[in-house]
């Protein structure tokens, strides 16, 4: 017998001690010492000619045993010797309800990391004790087909419950700070996929496909929690599913460090963009001016808010076609959702620096509505600067007063009821409306769609000699640093949309603007009250 169970301390029950030990402690090195700790107690006991009836029972009571002494030692430093041979117990002496409590446990736990469809054959075979001919009746499948799941299952439940200590990834308990952002139709979408499980199901499946239980096991969660969640990722497309029940994310999500190292690479190559394209833009003011839309006459300092996004815009055009060409039929020309998105990873063992020059105002968004009124078929209020420092201003303009608001366009002394002037003082608070003489006019650019086509051809042609050689620079770094990172099925997304992030060069036009020494922004004194970026679209 002795003999026997001398065998049985083997490698196997070695490396299984161990991730006992490691799962409850935490610490790689005070896992090591009890491990060593509890095998050489189970050598001492053999040897010592200890009866023991069932070596496993004892062996792993013994260790709970030793872990436990283990935690009093680490709270009160000190035990006394009649406790520690308390806690060495006999063949008959095992505690056999902490064994099994303790293997429920693990039990309940590995079952929770199956699939639904594994799951699901385990609940109906060992919960509702039905046959297996009953549940192949009950699920539409092959009697077979059940069998099959069930020997899958009870397989992955053992697995699950052998290496359980070594099964559950750090994001069970230190999850992974995921940044989203994105485009065209992604608010849609915006409350469905920034809470924390779908953020950490986004990071699981960022690298390499993985299964349902490996997504479990990565994020702690059992899949019944977020199989729903799942079925939605995949309908949406934000998820994919390369091999059958293997998921993998179908956006870019970029390491936390390589992003930073791309921003700083970026800065580098913009460093004189701001002055180059303010430069271009003063030289044509009078084409600027001539074309004629309300609001031209404001200082240029004013409608450089407006004209800064126009460069932006046309200088991201110029470099789209000239990218496009340069990968065309290399890669997909779209990847038909309705909206784009990104994001980066920073995992909890990391401390990402942003080096090289730091943008501070490196956030920027604008968002357009449309009204329509009793005189225009459409009126686009275009909010170009939805960021801080601006207050939030998409509603300023809004169904209820938008019409008054191309009255007053129209005609600066339309007389106004009480509730009118209530509303037009609130403009005027928001500097939508200022008031000269008895007239009322409005505080912003605005033009129809041809004065915005004929606005746009001058700055195309002021940038022109810009494009080419920026276009050049950036795709240089962004291949440098970025492109190695990216998956190649989404070489689409760096394409069509990273390097469309990286094309539109407005926070670097804004820091130049608002920073510089020259600073040649109207900078309002307060943005909560200001106009400033906002321009209005009209159709008769």
């Amino acid at each position: 017998m002795s003999r026997t169970n001398i065998e049985r301390i083997d490698d196997k029950l070695l490396k299984e001690t161990y991730l006992f030990c490691y799962k409850r402690l935490g610490s790689s090195h005070d896992a090591e010492d009890l491990t060593q700790d509890i095998l050489l107690e189970a050598i001492k006991a053999i040897r010592g000619g200890r009866t023991i009836g069932n070596f496993y029972s004892w062996f792993w009571a013994m260790a709970k045993n030793r872990l436990r002494m283990f935690f009093r030692l680490k709270q009160v430093r000190a035990v006394a010797l009649e406790d520690v041979e308390n806690f060495l117990p006999s063949g008959d002496e095992v505690d056999d309800e902490l064994i099994k409590s303790e293997e429920t446990a693990e039990l309940n736990h590995s079952i929770s990391r199956l699939s639904h469809l594994h799951r699901e054959v385990i609940i109906l075979y060992y919960l509702r004790n039905m046959k297996t001919a009953e549940i192949a009746q009950a699920l539409g499948v092959p009697e077979g087909t059940v069998k099959s799941r069930l020997h899958d299952a009870k397989h992955r439940i053992r697995e699950g419950v052998v290496h359980m200590p070594n099964n559950t990834g750090t994001a069970s308990y230190a999850p992974a700070e995921l940044k989203l952002w994105g485009g065209y139709q992604l608010p849609k979408y915006w409350d469905k996929i920034t809470d924390l499980i779908t953020k950490q199901i986004f990071v699981a499946c960022a690298r390499e496909p993985r299964t349902v239980r490996q997504i479990a096991d990565e994020i702690g969660v059992a899949p019944v929690y977020f199989e729903e969640k799942l079925s939605y990722l995949l309908d949406n497309k934000f998820l994919k599913e390369p091999a059958k029940g293997k998921y993998l994310t179908d956006f870019i999500i970029y390491p936390c460090q390589v992003y930073y190292d791309g921003q700083a690479a970026l800065a580098e190559v913009y460093t004189s963009l701001g002055r180059e394209v303010t430069q271009r833009l003063r030289a044509c003011e009078d084409d600027i001016r001539a074309v004629g839309f309300y609001g031209a006459g404001l200082p240029f300092g004013t409608l450089l808010w407006l004209l800064y996004y126009f460069a932006a815009w046309e200088m991201s055009d110029a470099a789209a076609e000239k990218i496009n060409a340069q990968w065309k039929g290399k890669i997909p020309d779209r990847n038909d959702k309705p909206y784009r998105i990104s994001g980066i990873v920073t995992y909890a063992d990391e401390n990402p620096v942003y080096h090289g020059k730091i943008l501070a105002v490196n956030n920027w968004s604008n968002l357009h509505k449309q009204y329509k009124t009793s005189g225009y078929a459409r009126v686009e209020h275009a909010n170009l600067f939805q960021a801080a420092p601006f207050a939030d201003r998409d509603n300023v303009l809004n169904e209820s007063n938008a019409d008054l608001f191309m009255r007053l366009f129209d005609d600066p002394f339309t007389a106004l009821t009480a509730n009118e002037e209530e509303t037009v003082a609130r403009l005027i608070e928001l500097d939508y409306l200022h008031k000269k003489g008895d007239g009322l006019y409005p505080s912003m650019p605005i033009m129809t769609y041809q004065q915005q086509r004929d606005l746009r051809a001058v700055i195309k042609s002021a940038l022109a000699p810009l494009c080419d050689r920026y276009v050049r620079l950036v795709s240089e770094a962004a291949d440098r640093v970025i492109l190695p990172h990216v998956r190649t099925d989404l070489l689409e997304e760096y394409v069509h949309w990273t390097l469309t992030e990286w094309f539109f060069p407005m926070p670097f036009l804004l820091y130049y603007g608002m920073r510089s020494e020259e600073q040649p922004l109207d900078v309002p004194r307060d943005y909560a009250t200001s106009s400033k970026g906002i321009c209005i679209y009209i159709k008769k």
